[in-house]
């Protein structure tokens, strides 16, 4: 069983809040909108950055040949020690030809680059609500979650000088709890 992405407009009918769904369909950083809502700072952690072979969901979206590689980033967002968000990115070989530096972005937030290279633009978004025991991501299973959290999403794509890359975020359950808790 796998995450059931589809594109905003589509999933109005959906139980989630505004300040979520704002928080899901953020066109900019999402560290920044999550930022409105922590009792703290937020940190980044490093979990992963190597190549490896994506996901075949994502393979095909990035139109990567079968069994091949793309750069593997996985990061977690936390605050006061909480998981916050867990991302994934993979970076296709022929995106990094033309921006290397991203092979070496170790523990900075991706926004830094993506929001402030003028030749990098957002594609489409898309949301979904997931079971704890639906997600495909090894880091999420180290949580010790409950299994059956519903948790919220988004799938980006965005484009450096026309090459994908794809960017996905998983909102933990102490983020959603502080987003529809706090009125800001």
């Amino acid at each position: 069983m796998g995450i059931k992405w589809k594109d905003p407009g589509l999933a109005n009918n959906t139980p989630i809040s505004g300040d979520l769904r704002a928080c899901l369909l953020e066109s900019g950083s999402l560290i920044k909108r999550l930022e409105k809502f922590s009792p703290k700072k937020i940190s980044l952690t490093l979990e992963a950055q190597l190549w490896k072979r994506p996901h075949p969901d994502e393979s095909k979206l990035l139109d990567l040949r079968s069994g091949g590689y793309g750069l593997l980033r996985e990061i977690f967002l936390t605050c006061d020690a909480h998981p916050w968000v867990y991302a994934r990115t993979i970076i296709p070989p022929r995106t990094l030809l033309g921006s290397r530096r991203l092979a070496h972005w170790g523990n900075k937030p991706l926004g830094y680059f993506l929001f402030s290279n003028k030749l990098t633009y957002r594609g489409k978004i898309e949301i979904a609500g997931m079971k704890t025991s639906s997600i495909p991501y090894e880091p999420i299973y180290n949580l010790a979650l409950e299994e059956d959290s519903l948790l919220w999403g988004r799938r980006s794509f965005f484009y450096i000088k026309n090459k994908p890359l794809l960017l996905i975020e998983i909102l933990l359950p102490e983020a959603i709890k502080c987003i529809n808790s706090l009125k800001k």
